[in-house]
C-alpha cells in the first residue's frame, strides 16, 4: 500500500523513485511471506530436523549440526527465538539471500556468530519445540564422537 501510494504522489518523479526503491526492499520479504502462507495452507512443517541440519523454513536456511557451538533460546519483544551459535560464518552466510544480507552479516566480526530462528510462529509449545532442537542435537553430537573415536587407531 505505501508503495502505491508513492508511486501515485504528486511529487514525481521522486514518488517513482522511491516507490521502486521500497519495491526492491521488500520484494524479498513478500515472497517469503507468500512461501510460507502457501506453506502454512498446506500444513508443511516450519522447521525440520535431519541427520545433517537444522532447516528453517520460514526463512530458508539449514543449519549444518557441525556448525553449530551452542545453542540457547531468547526472547525478543514477547517472540521466542533459538539462538545458534556457529562455529563457522561464512558456511552460512553463502546461503543468505540479497546481496544487502550478505554485507549486514558480514559487517560484524564478533567472537561467537548467533543466528535466531522464531519458534513463536512455529505449531507447539516453546519449550517443547527447543527442547526437541536441543536434544536432536545432542544425539547427534554424541553420535559423532563415537563413530569419529571408534575409528581412530588405539
Amino acid at each position: 500500500m505505501l508503495i502505491l501510494l508513492t508511486l501515485f504522489s504528486n511529487n514525481q518523479p521522486f514518488g517513482i523513485i522511491l516507490a521502486f526503491f521500497l519495491i526492491v526492499l521488500t520484494k524479498n520479504r513478500i515472497k517469503r511471506t507468500i512461501k510460507n502462507l502457501y506453506r502454512n495452507l498446506k500444513n508443511q512443517p516450519a522447521i525440520e530436523l535431519t541427520g545433517a541440519y537444522f532447516f528453517d523454513h520460514i526463512n530458508n536456511i539449514k543449519i549444518y549440526w557441525h556448525n553449530i557451538d551452542k545453542l540457547s533460546v531468547i526472547s525478543i519483544r514477547g517472540n521466542t527465538y533459538v539462538n545458534f551459535i556457529l562455529k563457522d560464518k561464512i558456511e552460512y552466510a553463502k546461503q543468505l539471500d540479497g546481496f544487502l544480507s550478505k554485507i549486514l552479516f558480514k559487517l560484524p566480526n564478533p567472537e561467537e556468530i548467533a543466528i535466531k530462528t522464531e519458534i513463536s510462529l512455529v505449531k507447539g509449545r516453546n519449550e517443547d519445540i527447543y527442547n526437541s532442537i536441543y536434544k536432536f542435537r545432542e544425539a547427534k553430537k554424541l553420535y559423532n564422537f563415537q563413530t569419529n573415536n571408534s575409528t581412530k587407531p588405539a
